[in-house]
């Protein structure tokens, strides 16, 4: 045989044991007495026995309740029926397939098997009788963590309590530690102790609670570094209440099942981030100064603008939501959604446009997929027929409160078609440099689309709503300059979204939906594979008749967190004139400025950070435990965060602070703003306003550049006592909710004469 021939053989060697080592099964199945166990790397994911099965089927209903965007779900079930028994049916050298029947009319076939880079994917064949619902049981230990959830605002750690105490409604605590996968609005309290969540309940069902959010996603992370993710998009609720187990509840079928483990975390998140895509790195513009949030018209927004400017403020974006109109309603001034230039208000805006991005700053806008049903673009959709039907085949009219809209249906082709030139023509081609692409999370279930229906598309509504931005943005050429930024998502949305952000918090101090809520939300979606999001500087959520406006002090801690993020941009909220803004003195405006020269002066680590997330898939925004995951007690923090590798941020977002209690993990540490060492664990250090609590790794390539944000000139700020309606309740505060409760509904009973 000559040497070519030899060459040839080892050749394809190297490729069959290639291929071999490629198709081996990274799970064990282990068969017992009617029992099967799945592992990955020794870990059990699923253990079935015939006392506690792994897969269940049923029969019922799911019922949708909704009222401006908040849905409350009931499920009725008239049957669970446990998959007992099983038998093998194939054994490949790359799966293993199983029958899991009752032994009866039910049965499934349970394919598990190695591929697209999971170490273990199970899938499921109906082959008996239909049913409508399922249920998955997935193996767990008592000291089991668990992250991700996708966007989650009040946990990090989603096995954590909410409703510690024994609570005068014992529903409360039964609902604990459960988590629904539904896109929705994310409620106004959202924490069923206080009195804001009270009142928003009882006005318009929209209070919301601890796992209520724009961005759920079937994908999470245990503390035995693995995870698990359902393709499913169905509403789905999981279960974390039980030390052995966590139940997931689907409404239909079971879709397919990815688990993959690793080591470390590093790799999981990256390997997901992967999986779903990753969102484009940002142009500079985005993150090297401030976006400032202005409405009222185009001398307001230059008036503004020249404000900031002469304060030596780095302006380089003016987002003015309102550029296509106004109209007013209970909750505030609200943007007429027609997304057309309303050159009444704005007049002379496409000059202005061009005259600012000369001066280094972009004007970007509002949208979103709804249309006012009294505007020209609501007309012709209508009359094309690119609309969302109603059960009647009607045009879908839906309350967006106190205003209606149609929904442009986005499994029309030619709606959605029509509607991305809408956004070419009327956003792009006018110069502007982005926009926020607000909802996307308010589908109803009732909906006839042209692809199917509403229940089925509501969860992948905002993945099709990004997908659209996105292509509206390549088509035009402008990929990596323009930008749009989303509050709602599902699986996928990271693979066509440029931007996040976290909705609408209230402005306040409350953990379930002010300030420190944000802190969860971005480390939990940075696990799902969302990279990159910010926060409206200020909050948004007002209500000045009930106490709830933004203080100066609200307003400078949001901002010296959006300085240790990816994008600093301010929002005036939904009644402005309420709130204290970044243009209401001239010391603020300085105030502003030193922290987004701050922000400036990092842009070089920021583009390497983001850099590392297109290559790597790690956030910007990071939990501690993922970068020190030997160190258990980064497990539990939940409000730190590493922003890159070498800045840990811990913000402060209560009132009334001066010092500050942080953990530093096992490393060499330098306090920025005295450029002194730091030992690892607990340290206590001030924390007056403009000097938040931040460290900066020893190590760090970095580390000249960051500590230089010390040398800006620090200005001190005593703001007055916050005005703001109380967080806290008390057992006076429920009790006088409760006996309101009685008042109205007694109101309630004599009014229909019962």
């Amino acid at each position: 045989m000559g040497w070519w021939a030899v060459y040839w053989c080892l050749v394809l060697e190297v490729l069959l044991l290639t291929s071999l080592s490629s198709a081996a099964k990274n799970y064990v199945i282990t068969e017992g007495q009617g029992s099967l166990t799945v592992q990955i790397n020794d870990v059990t994911v699923l253990n079935h026995t015939l006392q506690s099965p792994a897969f269940y089927v049923g029969q019922g209903r799911t019922v949708f309740v909704e009222a401006l965007g908040n849905f409350h779900v009931r499920n009725y079930i008239q049957e669970k029926i446990a998959l007992r028994r099983f038998s093998n049916v194939q054994k490949t050298n790359t799966s293993d397939v199983y029958n899991f029947t009752d032994g009866g009319i039910y049965t499934v076939q349970v394919t598990f098997e190695t591929k697209l880079d999971q170490d273990l994917v199970v899938s499921f064949n109906k082959v008996g009788h239909n049913y409508t619902h399922t249920w998955v049981v997935l193996a767990a230990s008592p000291s089991d963590k668990i992250y991700g959830g996708g966007e989650q605002f009040t946990h990090l750690n989603l096995r954590e309590r909410t409703y510690n105490s024994l609570e005068f409604f014992s529903s409360l605590r039964s609902d604990d530690l459960t988590y629904p996968i539904w896109t929705r609005e994310q409620g106004v309290g959202r924490d069923k102790r206080t009195n804001t969540t009270f009142f928003a309940d009882l006005q318009t069902g929209g209070g919301g609670d601890f796992a209520t959010t724009y961005f759920p996603q079937p994908t999470f992370l245990t503390s035995r570094k693995y995870y698990f993710h359902f393709t499913s998009t169905s509403y789905m609720v999981f279960d974390f209440s039980l030390p052995t187990f966590h139940q997931v509840f689907i409404n239909g079928d079971f879709g397919d099942i990815y688990f993959k483990s690793s080591p470390s975390f590093q790799p999981l998140v990256g390997n997901l981030s992967s999986l779903f895509g990753r969102m484009p790195k940002l142009p500079p513009w985005v993150y090297d100064g401030i976006i400032m949030g202005v409405q009222g018209g185009t001398d307001v927004m230059m008036k503004r603008y020249q404000q900031a400017k002469a304060e030596g403020v780095n302006i380089r974006g003016l987002w003015i939501q309102d550029w296509s109109g106004i109209i007013r309603t209970s909750f505030g001034q609200r943007v007429f959604w027609n997304w057309q230039w309303n050159a009444t208000r704005y007049p002379d805006l496409d000059k202005k446009i061009k005259e600012l991005k000369q001066d280094g700053v972009r004007v970007t806008v509002y949208m979103n997929p709804n249309l006012n049903n009294q505007g020209p673009l609501f007309k012709e959709a209508e009359k094309n027929d690119y609309l969302v039907k109603n059960r009647t085949g009607q045009t879908y009219l839906f309350n967006f409160g106190e205003f209606f809209c149609g929904i442009v249906d986005l499994t029309n082709g030619a709606a959605y078609n029509w509607y991305k030139d809408q956004i070419k023509r009327n956003i792009i081609d006018l110069g502007i440099g982005g926009w926020m692409a607000d909802f996307g999370e308010y589908l109803p279930v009732d909906a006839r689309l042209n692809g199917g229906s509403g229940a089925m598309f509501h969860n992948h509504w905002p993945v099709l709503w990004a997908k659209l931005n996105r292509e509206a943005v390549q088509e035009s050429g402008k990929e990596g300059e323009v930008v749009f930024w989303m509050r709602a998502g599902h699986t996928g949305t990271s693979n066509f979204t440029t931007l996040m952000w976290l909705g609408d918090q209230n402005v306040d101090w409350s953990e379930g939906d002010g300030l420190p809520s944000v802190v969860p939300s971005a480390l939990s979606s940075g696990l799902c594979g969302i990279g990159m999001t910010h926060i409206d500087i200020g909050l948004y959520t007002t209500f000045g008749a009930l106490g709830l406006k933004r203080s100066a002090e609200l307003l400078l801690r949001s901002a010296e967190m959006a300085v240790f993020s990816p994008v600093m941009r301010t929002h005036e909220g939904n009644q402005p004139g309420y709130n204290v803004q970044m243009y209401s003195s001239v010391t603020i405006l300085r105030l502003f400025k030193r922290l987004v020269d701050q922000h400036k002066a990092l842009s070089n680590y920021t583009s390497v950070a983001m850099d590392d997330y297109v290559t790597s898939g790690l956030p910007l925004q990071r939990p501690l435990f993922l970068m020190y995951p030997g160190d258990k007690k980064t497990f539990d923090i939940k409000y730190q965060y590493l922003y890159g590798a070498d800045i840990l941020v811990a913000p402060v977002i209560h009132p009334n602070v001066v010092k500050k209690d942080v953990y530093l993990p096992n490393d060499k540490w330098i306090y920025l703003w005295n450029k002194t060492d730091m030992n690892p664990g607990m340290v206590t250090v001030n924390a007056p306003i403009g000097l938040p609590p931040v460290f900066v790794r020893k190590d760090s390539s970095f580390r000249d550049d960051i500590v230089s944000l010390a040398d800006y000139k620090y200005i001190p700020f005593d703001p007055s006592p916050p005005n703001n309606v109380s967080n806290d309740s008390s057992f006076v505060d429920i009790l006088s909710s409760v006996i309101l409760v009685a008042f109205c509904t007694l109101f309630a009973l004599r009014s229909t004469g019962l």
